[in-house]
């Protein structure tokens, strides 16, 4: 955790701006359908009116937020990806070392080598 602290603290602020870009939408909405709206004498097309703001405030909240929470959840994805891929890298090498102790050089670490390289970009 502490090499990709950095990386980690910006996916979790990303998920919390698009949760709160979500919410917010949600209470537009709500606020649209509660707020002037004439409760004295409510008619269909006000109803209608309202009604459809608020459906637009939603799907706006969510279409608004769910990028953000996305490629916070991506960057969280690569963060873990790149950990089990330090935590693999290490168990081969660990395999590796253990068949060279044991004299079976040639059956284990011949694969354990070729996982091992790195590759050139």
């Amino acid at each position: 955790m502490p090499r990709h602290r950095f990386a980690a603290f910006w996916a979790t602020t990303l998920v919390i701006l698009g949760l709160l870009l979500v919410v917010g939408g949600a209470l537009l909405a709500v606020a649209a359908v509660t707020l002037d709206m004439p409760w004295g004498s409510l008619t269909g097309q006000a109803v209608l009116e309202r009604v459809l703001a608020a459906v637009v405030l939603a799907i706006s909240g969510v279409l608004a937020g769910a990028p953000f929470i996305a490629l916070g959840e991506m960057i969280r994805l690569f963060i873990a990806q790149r950990r089990i891929l330090e935590r693999q890298r290490r168990l081969l090498k660990r395999i590796a070392r253990r068949m060279d102790d044991a004299g079976e050089r040639e059956a284990g670490t011949a694969a354990a080598d070729r996982l091992l390289q790195r590759r050139r970009p």
